[in-house]
């Protein structure tokens, strides 16, 4: 394969700041695959792919970022003056519903079902009725 190919994996991957696994990203491929009407292939040259392949990807990558963890645990590590640390980050909901309104925006383009509804976002740790405020 040649090094200049941008795989849908390195594509995806480049679109959040969130580490996607593995088993994620063939679960969004897979998805998106059915909702586009044509399979999306692990390692799939992006420039191979439809746009609307690639939206629906970039829109499944970012439910996915939406209902994940808000917060990440901080590893640290020492050893004599040597001494290491990573992580503990925190998306705040904001960032949360603006992942599920970019997803949703996707959806409605191409007829899909919405995630969560109009009426519903991320507000603290979970899925409230965020119009009842």
């Amino acid at each position: 394969m040649p090094t200049n190919v941008q795989t849908i994996e390195k594509y995806l991957q480049g679109k959040v700041r969130v580490k996607i696994t593995d088993d994620a990203l063939l679960t969004i491929l897979v998805d998106a695959g059915n909702s586009a009407g044509a399979k999306i292939e692990a390692g799939a040259d992006v420039n191979t792919l439809s746009a609307k392949q690639l939206e629906l990807a970039t829109a499944y990558l970012y439910v996915w970022v939406a209902s994940s963890p808000t917060m990440t645990e901080k590893v640290a590590d020492a050893d004599g003056d040597w001494s290491h640390s990573e992580g503990g980050e925190q998306m705040s909901a904001n960032a949360l519903n603006r992942f599920l309104r970019m997803a949703n925006q996707i959806f409605e383009k191409y007829g899909l079902n919405k995630v969560g509804g109009n009426s519903w976002g991320m507000v603290g740790y979970g899925f409230h009725n965020i119009r009842r405020r």
